[in-house]
């Protein structure tokens, strides 16, 4: 059995659908009790009942509730023992971005957009509004979309030099097999990104900052790979040029019965391209049961361009413990090598204020 990894590359506003296979490792199950199999391959989701995983009810995830669930507390210490770390502040409570503080703001009245669904005029500006354009097409350069609802999903041409930022808004793109948000030259500020198969999708020249990637959505009997962010290529230039900082990233859609689910929250493969050039800094990783890990690190033996991966910096950011303590179904990290030129892993804790290692 094989899993697909989509990539769309728009030309029009149709599209074009390049697959890229992997292979497929699954949980196997006997009377009831789950025994894990080997690691899953690049981007496999778990399969089966993921609470046979951990030892306690899911956790409440980010997208479900303007605040997630609260951290375990941790024992009160002994006298003979240091004191706890000072657990990480959370989504919902002012800390990270989530319903409270991404979107459009309270109070804002939004009229019905009614331009082109397939922009083409540079320097464009929409701002409140509510945008029934699926996909909503920006052909043109330094396009900006601010305090407005996007009923569907928002993208740019590959390899192109079309640009935009998207601020103070939402994107609700409904269930399909893609981003909700894809692929060029894209800014985006205190933004609350929801549905499709994966949150934003960058090929290259991506800064996403302040914003709530969550809410995926998987259809019945398929197998799709879900994510919060995806980077799987270098734009033709030879580098991603990624930044994502001070934002909420989870991939919180469960596992069906077809094997379809979340691989990881962030997701760095060299599918396409030797993954390079990326920040990741000050973000909460959310915990979920479903997903494999909650963050793959960029280096993959059995991917095609995993030579030449490099300058992947992760600092200063939390890995939700969740209720099998873990992130993910699996562990936290995966795929960081620290070895390769540039790539830096420095001062990321998990929820409880302990340190997380990379994986190597």
């Amino acid at each position: 059995m094989k899993a697909l990894w989509i990539r769309r590359g728009l030309a029009t506003g149709l599209g074009v659908v390049v697959l890229a296979a992997t292979g497929y490792v699954a949980l196997q199950y006997r009377d009831g009790a789950a025994t894990p199999a080997p690691e899953p391959a690049a981007g496999e989701p778990l399969v089966g009942d993921p609470s046979a995983l951990v030892n306690s009810a899911p956790p409440s995830l980010v997208p479900s509730a303007p605040a997630p669930s609260a951290v375990s507390a941790l024992p009160s210490p002994s006298k003979s023992v240091k004191p706890s770390p000072t657990k990480a502040a959370k989504p919902g409570t002012g800390g990270f971005p989530g319903a409270h503080n991404t979107g459009v703001p309270a109070g804002t009245n939004l009229s019905r957009y009614s331009g082109p669904c397939t922009v083409t005029k540079s320097n464009t500006v929409v701002s409140g509004k509510t945008i029934d354009c699926d996909p909503f097409l920006i052909n043109a350069k330094n396009v900006v979309i601010r305090r407005s609802l996007v009923k569907g999903t928002l993208t740019t041409t590959e390899a192109t030099g079309y640009s935009f930022t998207l601020e103070d808004s939402e994107v609700a793109a409904g269930m399909w097999q893609g981003p909700a948000v894809l692929s060029t030259n894209m800014t985006i500020r205190r933004s609350n990104i929801h549905g499709g198969q994966t949150s934003v999708s960058c090929y290259a020249n991506c800064d996403i900052r302040d914003s709530w990637l969550h809410g995926q959505l998987l259809k019945d009997g398929t197998e799709w790979h879900l994510g919060g962010f995806l980077a799987n290529d270098t734009g033709g230039s030879g580098r991603s040029n990624v930044t994502l900082i001070h934002n909420t990233i989870v991939c919180d859609a469960a596992t069906n019965s077809a094997g379809g689910g979340c691989s990881g929250n962030v997701n760095l493969f060299p599918d396409f391209g030797p993954v390079s050039g990326i920040l990741i800094r000050n973000n909460y990783l959310g915990a979920s049961p479903h997903v494999s890990y909650c963050l793959y690190g960029g280096s993959e033996e059995n991917k095609q361009f995993n030579d030449g991966v490099r300058d992947i910096v992760v600092e200063d950011n939390v890995f939700e413990r969740g209720a099998n303590k873990k992130c993910g179904g699996y562990g936290p990290v995966t795929s960081f090598n620290t070895k390769l030129p540039g790539n830096r892993w420095a001062n990321n804790i998990w929820s409880d204020g302990k340190p997380v290692p990379p994986a190597n």
